[in-house]
């Protein structure tokens, strides 16, 4: 039996997820055909699972939700009707699948078993109780599932009252965050923070802001004698180029550094800025606090107990981040901090927050108790394999 499996997603964190429940299914069965289908985004053929399908970037950057007409009529103008009916026809072709994982919401999960028509795994990740319960619509969509793996227990538990076949086996946003060993230049005694700009069209603009705020709390912690080293991290969606010229307009001097993980690194006074690429765990391990303007990034971060710190900005969608923060900030409670966007204001609250240990600590808690523990990717990929299973059996028969 040669297990044939299509992984699909319908966001950048989804497309990650998906690649952690990729390498789970390898491991256990290294002979089967994985795949990766990207409803949002677009990403190298020669990436691992090898992704497949039409795919195009959007303005959006997938997050059309909360009624965001803007943002979707932005969208339509780019090509999405074209892009949605392509995928359509694309899913339809996919009926040689043993399995299809849906990565996302009920949407991404509603293209897949009317189009696919294969035996379904839904893995929720977009909804859960802490932010707000799956509707009635979403509930009878998600009960097409073969079996639901929601985020958290509460979550399943409700999916479950509903009629819908889920359970939770670990959050599996906190797979594949080990270290690698990478080598990222660490300095001994220095305060480290993680810099998570995102993963869509306005990280080089959230690296660029984030900088001028890391340039604010240098100067109060050169006051006390203490050495800033920020880790970037550059998503593999996200152009490396791009996001060291945006550093490099707040007044940091990069010099080229290839060596695999670490593209760039540069300094101004007790200021050090590195950046790094799929080393994700190794950085978030090697911080005492993050920075985040990110969506999965900054959950993934928290889960492993490190304060995530966003900004309030004021930026070119507005209602569309503000919606979204709140919705984080409901999600991941007090391991999440909002602070004001101006650098001199956001670095001084942070000074004030890093002389509050016991704050810092009820921030780590929550996060942790808030994500939950890894192993979602192993149950998933177990799951598949079994259902894949039972379709070659039943096949024989």
């Amino acid at each position: 039996m040669k297990p044939d499996i299509l992984l699909v997603s319908n966001g950048y964190g989804e497309a990650a997820i998906a690649g952690y429940i990729a390498h789970a299914i390898a491991a256990r069965a290294p002979a089967a055909t994985v795949e990766h289908f990207p409803l949002v985004g677009a990403f190298a053929r020669e990436a691992w699972p090898p992704a497949v399908g039409p795919q195009q970037s959007m303005p959006s950057g997938g997050l059309v939700t909360n009624w965001n007409v803007p943002q979707f009529l932005r969208d339509l103008g780019a090509g999405l009707a074209g892009l949605t009916v392509r995928q359509c026809r694309f899913l339809s072709t996919q009926k040689q699948r043993d399995v299809v994982i849906a990565v996302g919401d009920v949407y991404c999960l509603a293209l897949c078993t009317m189009f696919a028509r294969r035996p379904v795994v839904f893995v929720a990740t977009a909804k859960s109780q802490y932010v707000a319960p799956h509707s009635p619509l979403e509930c009878s969509i998600a009960r097409r599932a073969i079996t639901t793996f929601a985020r958290d227990e509460p979550t399943a538990a409700a999916l479950r009252r509903a009629g819908v076949r889920a359970r939770y086996a670990g959050n599996v946003m906190m797979d594949g965050l080990q270290r690698s060993g990478a080598d990222l230049g660490s300095i001994a005694g220095a305060l480290h923070i993680g810099v998570l700009p995102g993963s869509r069209g306005d990280a080089p603009r959230n690296a660029e802001r984030t900088a001028w705020r890391l340039r604010a709390l240098a100067d109060l912690l050169a006051q006390r004698g203490r050495v800033l080293q920020a880790f970037v991290s550059v998503a593999p969606s996200v152009d490396a180029v791009a996001i060291g010229e945006a550093v490099q307009r707040a007044g940091i001097e990069l010099r080229a550094r290839p060596s695999g993980v670490v593209s760039a690194t540069g300094s101004l006074r007790n200021l050090h800025v590195t950046l790094v690429r799929n080393a994700f765990g190794d950085l978030v391990n090697a911080v005492e606090i993050v920075f985040g303007q990110a969506g999965t990034a900054n959950e993934q971060a928290a889960g492993l107990g490190r304060p995530v710190i966003a900004a309030a900005e004021q930026g070119e969608l507005p209602d569309r981040m503000r919606w979204y923060r709140m919705r984080q900030k409901r999600l991941l409670g007090d391991a999440l901090l909002v602070l004001p966007a101006e650098p001199a204001a956001f670095a001084q609250r942070i000074a004030e927050l890093l002389d509050d240990p016991r704050r810092l600590e009820q921030m780590a808690t929550s996060g942790r108790q808030r994500m939950g523990n890894p192993g979602g990717a192993e149950a998933i990929a177990g799951a598949a394999l079994e259902l894949a299973a039972h379709g070659a059996v039943a096949a024989e028969r």
